[in-house]
């Protein structure tokens, strides 16, 4: 892929790409999980709007693979930035990558492990409404607590939140 390159849409002036740069970069705003979502797809849309393919149809195949490469990249950034989960995800990738090795082994509290159990109790004696109230609420306390794990740079922590964060995404999934 190429990482860097100037290309010129029909009637604009050169853009520069830089595929190297983090998403956070890319949309000119602060490496932070606090993220506007709304300005971050008007910035999404601004980039499309120079970059898309569309705009390079009369140019050469070089110019508009590169456009495509760059349009890609640019919807991968906004769909991981405009996803709390992912965001954190990329979050811990850039800060701890280490600890972003997907698959890797993660050893949640045993209070959250206890609480599976009970949900489960729950689901198989019918209450499929209170435990969805109950797991949608957790959900939003844990997006409270990848909020504050990125702010105050506690990787490991975050590690452990969004494999809690995951786990009620999926088991939510379920319940519909």
């Amino acid at each position: 892929m190429t990482t860097t390159a100037n290309v010129r849409a029909a009637g604009s002036a050169h853009i520069r790409i830089d595929m190297q740069q983090n998403y956070f970069e890319l949309f000119h705003l602060p490496v932070s999980f606090d993220v506007d979502t709304d300005d971050l797809a008007n910035r999404h849309r601004a980039i499309i709007a120079r970059v898309h393919p569309d705009q390079f149809a009369n140019k050469s195949a070089m110019e508009q693979r590169v456009a495509l490469q760059w349009a890609t990249f640019a919807n991968e950034a906004f769909d991981t930035l405009k996803s709390p989960i992912a965001r954190a995800q990329y979050l811990l990738k850039l800060n701890a990558p280490e600890l972003a090795v997907e698959g890797a082994r993660v050893n949640l509290p045993h209070e959250f492990l206890m609480q599976q159990m009970q949900w489960r109790e729950a689901l198989e004696e019918g209450d499929v409404a209170g435990v969805l109230a109950e797991v949608k609420q957790i959900q939003m306390d844990n997006q409270v607590q990848l909020c504050n794990s990125c702010d105050e740079q506690d990787w490991t922590k975050l590690q452990i939140v969004l494999a809690q964060a995951q786990f009620i995404e999926n088991f939510i999934a379920q319940l519909k």
